[in-house]
């Protein structure tokens, strides 16, 4: 990651949840992030990226992170059962919000 909007919501979140964690710094204005290391990790060539042993994969874009940090520690989303898809739906909707119109600030 790096001091974007988008990656300190991650480590906000990361954070909130009480994870531990390990921040790599990618030097986005020297071009670190189109280097084949990086690009193994996210081909668009974009911070943030999660490597996170329970996923098993590496995880690009911060809504996809928030999202995926909430559903695995239980918190910030309802969870996935009869009667919640509303409460879910907006918590989407928010999520949505966030990332198009306050994360690029």
């Amino acid at each position: 990651g790096m001091g974007s909007p988008n990656v300190t919501k991650c480590v906000i979140m990361l954070e909130e949840c009480a994870l531990d964690y390990e921040l790599r710094h990618v030097a986005v204005f020297k071009q670190e992030q189109f280097t084949p290391a990086f690009l193994a990790l996210n081909p668009l060539g974009k911070v943030p990226v999660l490597e996170d042993p329970l996923l098993g994969q590496p995880l690009a874009e911060s809504g996809a992170i928030l999202h995926w940090l909430a559903e695995r520690e239980g918190r910030f989303f309802p969870p996935n059962t009869p009667g919640t898809q509303p409460q879910r739906a907006e918590v989407m909707q928010w999520l949505m919000v966030q990332m198009a119109n306050v994360g690029p600030m």
